[in-house]
């Protein structure tokens, strides 16, 4: 270093950082190291000593910079410049074979579809947008439209490249990669160790400690999770698109520009190739070092894709073939009762703890009395529990021949756990419900636990035990008195210190203009979700507006039916909702006006259906 003059030091850290670079994309996206540790050590440490005594020379993408950023406060929300799609699933072969069918319906003049097949791996979906070969944005899927800007977590895991490889000596002007980050099982293995040892408690699977590192607030402890990704696509403009007429070739571009791509992938010339696939992997997922709960298979050609299009959520072309979750069997210890937000009765088997796809299960679902009518299920007995869609474990039967001779039906509650109130069964539904809506303790709790949550009014802060405590202290009698907690009404909650106290106020004040979607969906109507909730926003400047709107008016708008618009006419009647809704205005809650769709001008009532190509740009722009 001491040799080198004025001139020749930034050359020198460029040519540094572009072997280390390199040595990081053999080592941690190949596999296939050339240098030992010590020497990358040495070549590294000589980058950071140069960097330190010319800082003028640091740039954003070079390889010291993967750690060393602020802990955030919050993650800020961030749209996606291309929306995130979600997949429809084939659970079993007929099901594969019915998409196969509907994509082969639109190409009626082909003997077979060139397919790929990808590994679902279980993890989280992420967006990395690159401008010009350089690393500027990742981002959480979110719900596709937006998510959850965590560029700085991300750039801390080896194998998401800062700066892009050229292919044949050019960059594209934009990529946005689509990929999945996840924790390898030997670093969940470690991790756990490391948590057991320092007496803090263990992650249930690789995909949650994976989840929860990548969003930590300071990165220092995602670099430390020995996370790793798998890049499956994305969209790249300013290229030269013979590189990209098939998904195959985009793998293979995404690949040469220096992203990770799972080797197992296959192209296949037929469904039954497609098939042959996920059923091998379907046995040998267990002996891979990551999670795999799929495949995902796609249609080959980009130009078929486009024919197909979306639907709403999901693209035509593509699918997520699921493997069958593990079965394991267990002791029923007991059986809880809960009552939600919409003053559901749900039965909650209590059972041993037992291993299920990679998790320890306590918990899973009996669903309904009538489940367990059909199950014949008692405490005592040894069941069989499985995870439907690999997430949520529920019984599915009962182990006959090992029931001891004492162990009695089980009898459902007549009465709310809750609150005492009588329990009701209301027609045609398979539910029960405690009819108490205005003062069981255990409805209000989950009203206000959907109050908070992030896809309503989003009350950083405000978890389970927290309302526990509003509610079971009286504080809090509906949702809208979070509105009137003062700072010293938060502070004498027991063990409540003056700087949570402060941030859990603030945050309730924060939430006070929140968008009106988000305010209408967190009120909880019935048959009103989040996509209901943006409608409606888009249709009805206020709240008011909403609340004196008439059935006829609700029922033209698209994609509000009879049965939501009875929903939302039946909650405006309540007197208690409509009380609810004056405190609200009293204590400040003013969300933010919406652009309102006014059914006037030109283009009114006119629907747009886009074909084929243009000379002056491709689809996407």
């Amino acid at each position: 270093m001491n040799n080198l003059n004025l001139f020749e030091i930034p050359f020198k850290i460029e040519e540094l950082r572009e072997k280390i670079r390199r040595h990081n994309y053999l080592y941690y996206v190949k596999d296939m190291p050339e240098i030992s540790d010590a020497e990358y050590d040495r070549l590294f440490k000589e980058l950071k000593e140069l960097e330190a005594s010319y800082p003028q020379y640091i740039t954003s993408d070079s390889p010291t910079q993967r750690v060393g950023s602020p802990v955030s406060e919050k993650f800020e929300q961030i749209r996606h410049r291309f929306r995130l799609y979600s997949l429809d699933n084939s659970n079993n072969d007929k099901e594969l074979l019915e998409w196969y069918d509907r994509v082969k319906k639109h190409f009626p003049d082909e003997k077979d579809i060139e397919l790929v097949c990808e590994l679902k791996i279980d993890g989280l979906a992420i967006a990395l947008t690159y401008k010009d070969g350089f690393l500027q944005v990742g981002a959480t899927r979110g719900d596709g439209l937006s998510g959850e800007n965590i560029t700085n977590n991300l750039k801390t895991i080896n194998s998401i490249p800062l700066k892009l490889f050229p292919v044949d000596g050019q960059l594209p002007e934009l990529v946005e990669a689509r990929g999945e980050v996840f924790m390898p099982k030997t670093s969940f293995e470690k991790l756990n160790k490391k948590r057991r040892t320092s007496g803090e408690q263990e992650f249930a699977n690789p995909r949650n400690a994976g989840s929860g590192s990548v969003r930590q607030l300071d990165p220092k402890i995602t670099a430390e999770r020995d996370l790793s990704i798998f890049v499956y696509g994305g969209v790249v403009i300013g290229f030269d698109e013979q590189k990209r007429k098939t998904h195959w070739d985009i793998l293979a571009l995404f690949k040469e520009m220096g992203f990770k791509v799972n080797e197992n992938s296959r192209l296949c010339k037929n469904i039954k190739e497609v098939i042959d696939f996920c059923n091998y992997w379907e046995q040998k997922r267990f002996e891979l070092g990551y999670a795999t709960d799929g495949v995902v298979v796609k249609v080959n050609d980009t130009a078929k894709q486009e024919e197909l299009g979306y639907t709403a959520r999901s693209p035509r072309w593509a699918t997520a073939y699921k493997f069958q979750p593990e079965e394991a069997l267990t002791t029923l210890l007991d059986i809880e009762i809960n009552v939600g937000r919409t003053g559901v009765v749900t039965p909650v088997a209590i059972l041993e703890p037992v291993q299920l796809a990679g998790t320890t299960v306590s918990r899973a679902s009996l669903h309904n009395a009538d489940e367990i009518e059909r199950l014949d299920v008692r405490i005592g007995d040894k069941v069989y529990v499985k995870k439907a869609a690999e997430i949520i474990p529920k019984v599915i039967g009962v182990d006959k021949s090992q029931r001891s001779e004492e162990l009695q039906p089980y009898e459902y509650p007549k009465y709310c756990p809750f609150c005492g109130t009588l329990i009701e069964k209301r027609e045609g539904e398979v539910n029960h419900y405690c009819p108490n809506e205005i003062s069981c303790p255990a409805q209000l709790k989950g009203k206000i636990e959907y109050w908070v949550s992030r896809e309503a009014m989003d009350i950083d802060g405000v978890g389970k035990s927290l309302i526990s405590r509003f509610v079971d202290s009286g504080m809090v009698k509906d949702p809208s008195d979070l509105y009137a907690l003062t700072q010293q009404d938060i502070k004498m909650l027991e063990r409540m210190a003056d700087k949570s106290a402060f941030n859990i106020y603030q945050a309730i004040q924060a939430s006070k203009t929140r968008p009106l979607n988000r305010l209408i969906n967190a009120m909880g109507i019935r048959y009103v979700g989040k996509e209901t909730a943006d409608i409606l926003s888009r249709n009805f400047e206020s709240l008011d507006e909403l609340k004196q709107a008439s059935f006829e008016r609700l029922n033209a708008i698209d994609g509000i039916g009879d049965k939501i618009a009875h929903g939302i006419a039946e909650y405006f009647s309540n007197p208690e909702a409509l009380k609810m809704i004056e405190k609200l205005k009293t204590y400040g809650v003013e969300p933010e006006k919406s652009a309102i769709m006014t059914g006037e001008g030109y283009l009114a009532d006119k629907t747009f259906v886009l074909t084929g190509t243009l000379s002056s740009m491709d689809r996407n722009k």
